[in-house]
């Protein structure tokens, strides 16, 4: 523990020396990795840009490292997922560093929730239950029309920043967003025929997903976002999981299958893993291919465990009626 305080006293001092480092390429720390493959598209070889997030970890769980302070220090610009999404890393690592331009709030801080009108939002705020969602569900970029919504604030704020290079990120802005329109329809396409599927996440925020593409969110496996659900809450999850004829807990990939395997056996729903950012999971290397792969997981897997419910069902009338058949004659 001493060597780390260490270490970042270190690197603390070096940012506060330091500074910002203009030269060259447009230097741009992104939160997540999402909002890294995002500039990268409409910003190309203009931009250099770090993810501070890699995209396997739970947000609420991201240490703050000592690279995060040196990034921070030498950047350009810094972007984030906003709605208070990287609350756990980011806030601690701005206050160690000496760049003004990029505190919350300052010229060169640009955040891509500007446009979206946030889902889930509670009714009652109390930080001490686990409310880490005060302002709504943060995980915007799990939706692909919030995608596009996010890429509109990068492309607007990136031109006011430098309108040197409006009309070439201009040409390079619409033909991404028309990219992942073409891929949101393409997909509201590919999941007809689920439409009602009722699907159980581990963590709040899913309703952006959910009410794209015309599923229902029954539950969630935390009762609250960031708290282990206590036994009472998974006896209540188990009996609303069965109650609501639910068939799928989609669980993303940074949480445990222990409390979803448990429930999925005692209700007979079916369990599957879902990638929660790019890089999350194999084929998720950038943001098109990230929504591609967590949408049609769900439509798929939707589409099988209807088929066996549906087919449970026929076959458990049929029995019924041959039981009832006997004991009449």
């Amino acid at each position: 523990m001493k060597r780390i305080i260490q270490v970042f006293l270190l690197v603390a001092l070096i940012s506060l020396a330091v500074g910002p480092v203009s030269a060259g390429k447009i230097k741009i720390v992104a939160s997540t990795p999402d909002i890294k493959d995002m500039v990268l598209n409409i910003c190309g070889d203009d931009v250099e840009v770090q993810s501070l997030m890699s995209g396997v970890e739970n947000h609420h769980a991201v240490p703050l490292k000592p690279s995060f302070l040196v990034a921070l220090s030498r950047c350009d610009v810094l972007i984030v997922n906003g709605l208070e999404y990287e609350h756990a890393f980011l806030p601690g690592a701005l206050m160690s560093i000496n760049n003004p331009d990029v505190k919350k709030g300052a010229s060169h801080y640009i955040d891509t929730s500007k446009y979206i009108r946030p889902c889930e939002i509670p009714d009652k705020i109390d930080l001490s239950l686990g409310d880490l969602h005060p302002l709504g569900g943060p995980h915007i970029h799990i939706e692909p029309g919030n995608g596009i919504l996010m890429c509109k604030v990068i492309y607007e704020e990136m031109i006011r920043l430098y309108p040197e290079n409006k009309d070439k990120w201009k040409t390079a802005y619409e033909t991404y967003i028309k990219r992942i329109y073409v891929k949101m329809k393409e997909l509201q396409e590919y999941v007809k025929g689920t439409e009602g599927l009722k699907v159980v996440f581990y963590h709040p925020g899913w309703e952006y997903l959910t009410d794209r593409f015309g599923w229902k969110k029954v539950s969630y496996v935390e009762s609250r976002a960031g708290i282990p659900p206590t036994p009472k809450h998974i006896s209540q999850l188990t009996k609303t999981v069965r109650n609501e004829n639910c068939k799928l807990l989609a669980i993303e990939t940074c949480y445990s299958l222990k409390i979803p395997n448990y429930v999925a056996k005692k209700t007979g729903a079916k369990v599957i893993s879902i990638p929660h950012h790019v890089n999350a999971m194999p084929g998720c290397e950038t943001y098109i291919d990230f929504i591609d792969t967590l949408v049609r997981k769900i439509a798929d897997i939707g589409r099988e465990v209807s088929i066996e419910r549906e087919g449970y069902g026929n076959g458990e009338r049929k029995r019924q009626r041959k039981r009832k058949k006997r004991r009449q004659e």
